[in-house]
């Protein structure tokens, strides 16, 4: 999106919805079954749902179940559709990082910038991980309430930079 000029970003981000929502289509129409990670141990593994809003005017969403698995030095995120289809697929490792939305795959050797291109913002990674093990951790203008983490709850907010940006997660238990 950066080689979009300023007058043609709204024009590019409507695109990407229109490829997104027509990639969700495609996988929901094949009805094809994804493969779902195993559990390393407990300590390593994640499953629920998030939700992502990023402050901007309109506001953009992303909303998806996910299985994460590993650190944020080493790991994997798959995001879901409702009916289990993975919708993509991150992993990452100290060498770098690699996307994949359906054949599409976009490698990377910063997990920031296609943790951003994913989700609309990026996101304090090496904190949530701290996060999602109840641990409070400081990540640079962002907020955290992790008051209702042992009903499997998160919720945080990035005030600084603009534009602000809204996660809640929902882990399974």
């Amino acid at each position: 999106m950066k080689s979009c000029a300023l007058a043609k970003e709204s024009h590019c981000d409507g695109r990407r919805r229109v490829l997104a929502l027509a990639m969700s289509c495609t996988l929901l129409a094949a009805g094809c079954a994804s493969p779902r990670m195993i559990p390393v141990d407990d300590k390593a593994y994640w499953s629920g749902r998030m939700a992502i809003q990023v402050l901007k005017d309109p506001p953009e969403s992303l909303s998806a179940g996910f299985e994460l698995q590993g650190s944020a030095l080493v790991g994997e995120m798959v995001l879901l559709s409702p009916i289990g289809t993975t919708l993509a697929r991150l992993e990452w490792t100290p060498q770098g990082a690699r996307l994949a939305q359906g054949q599409q795959q976009v490698d990377s050797p910063s997990l920031q910038r296609l943790g951003a291109r994913l989700t609309g913002t990026e996101l304090p990674i090496a904190a949530l991980f701290e996060w999602l093990a109840g641990r409070p951790a400081e990540a640079p203008g962002w907020q955290v309430d992790l008051s209702a983490h042992a009903q499997g709850r998160i919720r945080a907010e990035r005030r600084e930079p603009s534009p602000g940006a809204v996660l809640r997660i929902a882990l399974d238990r």
